[in-house]
């Protein structure tokens, strides 16, 4: 266990990841902003309901509403690599990689559920902005506080974050998962 990463590495990665996702969202509103804004079915969307906005936020509302957009499809976009790879830019930048808890390397499949768990209130919000069903929004915001909880779980002696434990993956230095100085001595040997 003691090979495993703990809080401090992963929010140092984490704080890296926020900047590049805030740089990819200014730069995929500025390309993309009014196809976004086309995207959304204004339809749904009743008189009233546009008139509390502005209301509330004057004239941007516009560019609040794409800008949300753009953090929440960038976000999707920047973080699903570590669904592939094991590591955002941030991890890469530190030098660590989420393997298996035993220190192996993990599978896609492995990968792919710990990002839906770590990122499941962007999951639900792209869900509940397409669909515009704002049940789904709450949802996926109520499961997003709870995974945000569970991420002060790394602070522990396992150094396991909730979606860690849930999805059975740790964080660990990249070399080690490489050669396999990761792999944790078994307590039965």
């Amino acid at each position: 266990m003691e090979k495993r990463i703990g809080f401090g590495r992963r929010f140092g990665a984490y704080a890296i990841d926020i900047v590049f996702v805030i740089g990819i969202s200014f730069i995929l509103w500025s390309i993309m902003g009014e196809f976004l804004e086309r995207f959304i079915d204004w339809s749904k969307i009743t008189d009233e309901e546009i008139e509390q906005s502005q209301q509330i936020f004057g004239n941007l509302s516009d560019f609040l509403l794409t800008m949300s957009a753009s953090v929440a499809i960038a976000a999707f976009l920047y973080n699903i690599i570590e669904g592939f790879t094991g590591y955002t830019l941030g991890k890469l930048m530190l030098g660590i990689q989420i393997g298996n808890q035993n220190g192996t390397k993990a599978s896609a499949n492995t990968l792919m559920v710990r990002f839906a768990l770590k990122n499941i209130s962007t999951l639900f919000g792209l869900i509940g902005m397409v669909t515009l069903i704002s049940a789904i929004n709450t949802t996926g915001s109520a499961l997003g506080i709870v995974i945000f909880i569970g991420c002060f779980f790394a602070l522990g002696e396992k150094k396991l974050a909730l979606h860690d434990l849930i999805a059975k993956t740790a964080i660990y230095r990249k070399s080690e998962l490489e050669d396999g100085t990761a792999q944790e001595e078994s307590p039965f040997e």
